[in-house]
C-alpha cells in the first residue's frame, strides 16, 4: 500500500536577509512545514526567529532564496493571494489591537477581503467563540487583559480562516493561569490548522510535532520528537 506524502506547506531555501546596516541576519535558511504540522522555532534571543517568521506572509522579504507557500513563491506579485492561506499572531497584542472595539479589529481582515455584511459578523462572532471570547465584540480592547488580548489576537487572524496560523511567542508574559488556558487553545488549533509557534517557552515543544534549533540566523539543528533542547 502506497503511503501518501503530505503536502508541504511552507518551504524555505536558502533564504537570507541582511538587516538595514548590512549585517546578516538570516543566514542560508532551509526548512520544511508539512500540512497539518505543529512546528517550533527555538533558539536563544537574536537567533533570527522574529525576523524569519516576518518572511512567511510577505513582511520582510529576502535578499536571497526563497519562500513557498503551498508551492507558490512569496514576493510582491503573490503576498496578497498568499496572506489568504497564512497569517502572523504577534508577541504583543497592542501590536494586532489598534480599533475602538473588539468587534472592529476582529472584522479588520474579513472588511478588508471584501466579503458581504452578513460574513463578516458571522466570521466575527465564530472567531470570538473559538477563543471562549464571545460576548466580548463591544468591548474596548484596551480595557481587556493581557491574556483576553493575546486571544482576541487570535481571533482577528482566526476571521480570515487561514490555514497556517504563525505565533510568535504565544504563552509570553501570561500568569499561570492565563497560560494553562492558553495552551488548551493552542492544542484546539493544532487540530484544525498548520502551526508555527515562535518561543523560548520549551515546554510548548510537548504541543509540536517537530522543532527547528535556530542560532546566529542558521538552523543549527531540527528537532525531532521529544530529544532534549539544549
Amino acid at each position: 500500500m502506497m503511503i501518501m506524502e503530505k503536502n508541504k506547506a511552507i518551504e524555505i531555501r536558502n533564504l537570507g536577509y541582511n538587516y538595514p546596516d548590512g549585517s546578516a541576519a538570516l543566514k542560508g535558511i532551509d526548512m520544511d512545514v508539512f500540512e497539518g504540522e505543529c512546528i517550533a522555532l527555538v533558539g536563544p534571543n537574536g537567533a533570527g526567529k522574529s525576523t524569519l517568521i516576518l518572511h512567511l506572509n510577505g513582511l520582510l522579504f529576502p535578499v536571497s532564496g526563497s519562500v513557498r507557500v503551498f508551492g507558490h513563491e512569496l514576493n510582491e506579485q503573490s503576498k496578497k493571494e498568499i496572506r489568504k492561506q497564512i497569517n502572523i499572531v504577534f508577541q504583543d497584542p497592542e501590536s494586532q489591537l489598534f480599533s475602538p472595539s473588539v468587534f472592529d479589529d476582529v472584522a479588520f481582515g474579513p472588511i478588508n477581503m471584501g466579503l458581504a455584511r452578513e460574513e463578516v459578523f458571522a466570521r466575527v462572532d465564530e472567531a470570538l467563540s473559538h477563543v471562549g471570547m464571545a460576548g466580548f465584540a463591544h468591548r474596548s480592547p484596551h480595557h481587556l487583559s493581557f491574556g483576553e488580548k493575546k486571544k482576541v489576537s487570535i481571533a482577528t487572524v482566526l476571521s480570515m480562516k487561514p490555514k497556517i496560523i504563525v505565533l510568535d511567542e504565544p504563552t509570553l508574559g501570561l500568569d499561570p493561569w492565563a497560560r494553562k488556558d492558553f495552551m488548551k487553545l493552542l492544542e484546539k488549533l493544532k487540530k484544525e490548522h498548520t502551526l508555527v509557534i515562535a518561543t523560548h517557552d520549551l515546554e510548548l515543544l510537548e504541543l509540536c510535532d517537530r522543532a527547528y534549533m535556530l542560532r546566529d540566523g542558521k538552523v543549527e539543528r531540527e528537532i525531532k520528537g521529544k530529544e532534549e533542547v539544549k
